[in-house]
This record gives structure tokens, C-alpha cells and sequence, in this order.
């Protein structure tokens, strides 16, 4: 049986039967009429070269109510940036294309201005500074976004985060996408043996906080499929790396009612490329992206916490996390021996571990340097209207 379950906080619109897609597409393109859609891909060179970008701009292009489509994209040289204007110019057809080269001269200039890490970039500093740009661009519509290392990506995917939004009777201006990471496996690590051990960690210390109640309700905290309007997007303050999705569900709850926002299933197994446990030696990049996570969800809760209070309580909440996320993998073991899945145990506890130290480190650094969430920016709203000269500079540097 389909699940159906509604949370008591978020509105959960499921996936239930699949709509005609050509009436579907056609409705959607009525809407847009009044608010065109742009659809915003954060991404990096090394895309290009690989079979899903292509694959995904090849659908686009065929999709009537996608206005543009935004790349933003960074780690390429002048001769990659070529490559890839051109490649993508090819791939998407006839739609409007708009491609930010966000580590080149231009935009690194105005990265700097809010970070040095961003100048190298980072996906949250892509999403930035797309939505900076269309905001910029005086773009009065609706901003998609979703990555763009997706395997057996289907353009319904776009319908699903465009509708809520663009359909008047729905009413929402922010969606949240959801989706199972399941091939032969489990997957998913940082969501499933650290977001939600450590949420769960948050609320056993510090008691039933609207922000935890709210973090707590959203079935995959870490996708990166999202959608909302312009105006509400742009107010968002983000961060320039990986705590990107965690600010973002935290700024909808700071600005937002529960009956402006709500999560929305995208389908099944979408197929996406995976941080690899290998020789059992972790991903370099899986244990930074969590650390980056982790830091960022404690300043979100902790933000007006003393200093001294901070410490103490991210120690407590350590002691909990340690116990919390050995019956969280016990859980998803369940989950895959049910399922006939392949589960090795002894990955899912490097991994734990490989948190563990993360938040050690996390909380041994808030008694050194204090609390705070790496290179979190204003919003894109605030940031141009304290600078006015930053529009300009972000559309001349738009290719």
C-alpha cells in the first residue's frame, strides 16, 4: 500500500499514482504564464564528462514550461569553461541558458566579498549565487533546483517541485523534495547515521524546540531537490559549502508557516553518484561534508546560546549521539535484512565512528573558537540591496 502518512507539523504531499505528464506539462505551462519557472543546476566541471548532466539537459530541453535553465557552476579553468558553454549550449537545445562561471575572474571577485572559501566555490556558494542572479535579473517567478549527478532522471521530477508552488489552490513558496536512496543497497549515510541520530541527540538535551520539531519532520533533510519563489528564496541566508540544505530548512521555519512549506515524494530510487566506502577507508569528502553539516545544524540550534553554555551542551549531546546512532543502524540493518539488501555492517560503523570524531572535533573547536556555521552569507536579497554596484557586476559576468 502506498504510504500516505501525514506528519503533524509539515504538509506531506505523496506519491500515489502518476498523472497524464503531457497534461500535467501542458497545466504547468498555463501557470507559468504568470510566474515563468527557471530551473537553477548547481554544478561542477567534472559533470560534463560524466553520462547524467548530459542525459538531464537532453530531457530539459524538451520541457515547455522551463523558461531557463541557470548552471552555476565552478572548478574549471577558461579552456573548461569553454567546454562546457558549449557542450551544454548543444545538450539543452533551444531553451535560454545562462551559465555562471563562479571561480572565474568575474565572480570570484564578487565571492570574495563574502568569503574567501567561496572564491574557490562550493555548492552552496552556486546556489548563492544563481539565486543572486535571477534575483538580480528582476526574475519574478519560480526557482527549481535539483542536482544534477542523477542517473534515470525523469523530467516529471520537475512537475512534482514545480506544481506546489505554481498552482494557486496549493499555495506553498517553499518545497522540500524526498526520495528512498536505495539501489542493492542502503545509501544515504550522512542523513540516515547522523542527521537524524543527531536530531534526535538535540531533543533528548534540550526539549521539544520548534526548530528540532521542525528539522525532525522532514523525511530527507540532505536532498538537494527543492523549489520556491523567487522572493522567498533570495531571502534565505546560506552557507557556501555542505551545510547548504540543513540553513535552508532552517530560514523556511524562520520565515515561514507551516502552511507556506511542505515537503513533496519525487518518486523512487532516483540513482544518484555516491561517496564509496573503499578498502574500508572513508571518502575524504564524506567525513568533510559531514563535519560542514554537523557545524552548521549546531549554530542553527545553538545560535543564542552563551559561548560557555554551547560547549557544555554539545558535549552532552556527543554522549547522546554515541548512543542514539548504534540504534539508528540497528534500524536501517533491519531495513535491508527485511528487503533482502546488502548491509556490511562494519562499513555502517566506520562510518558512525568517522561522525563521532566530526563532532568531537566540532565540539572541541566551539571551546577554542567559539560557535559558528563556515561562510554563511547574507541573503542574495540583502546583499544586493546593501550593494547596489553587485547586481550589475553578477549580470556582466553571466555568460
Amino acid at each position: 500500500m502506498a504510504d500516505f502518512y501525514q506528519h503533524a507539523l509539515l504538509p506531506t504531499l505523496h506519491h500515489l499514482s502518476t498523472p497524464d505528464s503531457t497534461a500535467r506539462e501542458a497545466e504547468l505551462s498555463d501557470l507559468a504564464q504568470e510566474r515563468p519557472i527557471v530551473l537553477l543546476l548547481p554544478a561542477l566541471h567534472q559533470e560534463v564528462e560524466r553520462p547524467a548532466l548530459p542525459a538531464i539537459l537532453s530531457q530539459i530541453s524538451e520541457v515547455p514550461y522551463i523558461s531557463e535553465v541557470v548552471l552555476s557552476m565552478n572548478g574549471m579553468d577558461e579552456a573548461q569553461m569553454q567546454q562546457a558553454k558549449s557542450l551544454c549550449r548543444e545538450w539543452v537545445g533551444e531553451k535560454k541558458l545562462t551559465l555562471l562561471w563562479n571561480d572565474g575572474p568575474a565572480l570570484k571577485l564578487a565571492n570574495r566579498q563574502f568569503d574567501e572559501a567561496g572564491a574557490l566555490g562550493g555548492k552552496g556558494a552556486n546556489i548563492w549565487m544563481g539565486l543572486a542572479y535571477l534575483k538580480a535579473a528582476g526574475h519574478k517567478g519560480i526557482i527549481v533546483s535539483h542536482d544534477t549527478d542523477i542517473l534515470g532522471y525523469k523530467r516529471d521530477l520537475l512537475a512534482k517541485l514545480s506544481y506546489p508552488i505554481a498552482h494557486p489552490r496549493l499555495g506553498y513558496r517553499y518545497v522540500k523534495g524526498y526520495y528512498s536512496r536505495v539501489a542493492d543497497r542502503l545509501y544515504g549515510r550522512v542523513t540516515r547515521l547522523l542527521i537524524f541520530p543527531l536530531i534526535q541527540a538535540f531533543q533528548e538535551v534540550l526539549g521539544p524546540m520548534p526548530l528540532l520539531n521542525h528539522l525532525e519532520s522532514f523525511r530527507y533533510p540532505l536532498s538537494g531537490e527543492f523549489a520556491g519563489d523567487c522572493t522567498t528564496l533570495a531571502s534565505f541566508e546560506i552557507p557556501s559549502a555542505w551545510g547548504l540544505e540543513i540553513a535552508m530548512l532552517c530560514e523556511a521555519q524562520r520565515l515561514l508557516k507551516v502552511s507556506e512549506m511542505c515537503q513533496v515524494d519525487i518518486g523512487f530510487h532516483y540513482e544518484h553518484r555516491h561517496r564509496q566506502l573503499e578498502a574500508g577507508v572513508l571518502e575524504p569528502g564524506l567525513v568533510h561534508a559531514a563535519a560542514d553539516v554537523a557545524r552548521c545544524l549546531a549554530h542553527q540550534i545553538l545560535r543564542h546560546a552563551q559561548e560557555r553554555s554551547a560547549e557544555s551542551l554539545l558535549k552532552v549531546v556527543l554522549e547522546h549521539y554515541r548512543r542514539r546512532s548504534l540504534e539508528w543502524m540497528d534500524r536501517y540493518e533491519h531495513v535491508a535484512l527485511l528487503n533482502g539488501l546488502h548491509y556490511d555492517r562494519a562499513e555502517e560503523a566506520m562510518a558512525v565512528s568517522a561522525f563521532t570524531e566530526a563532532l568531537e572535533a566540532l565540539t572541541h573547536s566551539v571551546g577554542t573558537e567559539g560557535l559558528h556555521s563556515p561562510a554563511m552569507r547574507p541573503s542574495p536579497a540583502k546583499a544586493l540591496e546593501a550593494n547596489p554596484e553587485l547586481a550589475q557586476q553578477i549580470l556582466a559576468a553571466a555568460l
